[in-house]
């Protein structure tokens, strides 16, 4: 599933190539993906433009030039955006390793034309994304259920211990838990973890405050550099420079099972489940 990371390469990539072209037409392939009235939909969009782009969490928010609307955006697990102008080609989201710029293919559920003749495809293999047309009230309201952006000043290490007082459970739940902290999925929390010694089972109110730093600290510094990397689930596609996603050569422990801990050398990394999410952790390394 793209993460914060993948998002917000994403969100820069199309602030750079998008930014006011006038929309066409939309062809609307499977009517589920958009939530709302396809109708209301396509006229929204119909000669309007994108203004300006935007994340929260793993959410992309498209503010659009015209009738006070945004566009709401989630990938969920398998979403992929992909930009086609002539030969330029643009994409981020779920990477597959079979030719996936062979457009529209039976998984491309949405496609938006532009009147320089450039198009946005939007396929999702599990169908379980979405694009919604909301008013600015609609992306207060996705925002109100978000937690702190861990990229954003909020939150600082006095915020996310507050955070996490007087929680109950493990730490890998809390952080895969939106409310809480918005945009950390499956990969980042597990490298940060790792990053700060502590396995992902540890219960919160055990957590020292020299731990919590740790963590905090982990937790910005995984993001920072994935973001710099292009993410993780990138190494498929391509930029306008023509940059591939390249953080997955910096993963010490995500789809690591099986192998030696990189780090001690010593033990064998393993697999679990935790909130439901395949959970990889070295027991030594990690406590």
């Amino acid at each position: 599933m793209p993460e914060l990371p993948e998002i917000q390469t994403i969100v820069d990539d199309l602030n750079k190539i998008i930014l006011n072209k006038k929309i066409k037409k939309v062809d609307i392939r499977l009517p589920k993906i958009i939530r709302g009235a396809n109708k209301t939909f396509c006229s929204v969009l119909k000669n309007n433009s994108f203004q300006k782009i935007s994340r929260r969490g793993k959410f992309i928010i498209i503010q659009l030039s015209q009738k006070n609307k945004y566009l709401i955006v989630h990938l969920r697990m398998t979403g992929q955006i992909i930009y086609i102008n002539k030969d330029k080609i643009i994409a981020g989201g779920h990477s597959e390793e079979k030719n996936q710029f062979d457009l529209p293919n039976k998984q491309t559920h949405l496609i938006i034309y532009f009147q320089d003749q450039s198009k946005l495809f939007y396929n999702d293999q599990r169908q379980f994304g979405f694009w919604q047309v909301v008013s600015l009230n609609g992306v207060k309201e996705v925002q109100s259920k978000l937690g702190l952006n861990p990229l954003g000043v909020e939150f600082n290490l006095l915020s996310f211990k507050k955070l996490l007082e007087n929680k109950k459970g493990n730490i890998k739940a809390f952080l895969l838990n939106q409310k809480y902290v918005a945009g950390l999925g499956n990969i980042y929390t597990d490298e940060s973890l790792f990053r700060a010694y502590i396995l992902p089972s540890r219960k919160i109110e055990t957590l020292t405050l020299k731990e919590i730093k740790k963590l905090y600290k982990a937790i910005k510094d995984i993001l920072v550099l994935s973001i710099k990397y292009r993410g993780t689930t990138f190494n498929n596609y391509v930029d306008a420079r023509g940059r591939k996603g390249k953080f997955i050569k910096f993963l010490k422990i995500y789809k690591k099972e099986g192998q030696k801990c990189s780090r001690c050398k010593k033990e064998i990394i393993k697999k679990i489940k935790i909130a439901g999410r395949g959970t990889r952790y070295c027991s030594y390394c990690q406590e």
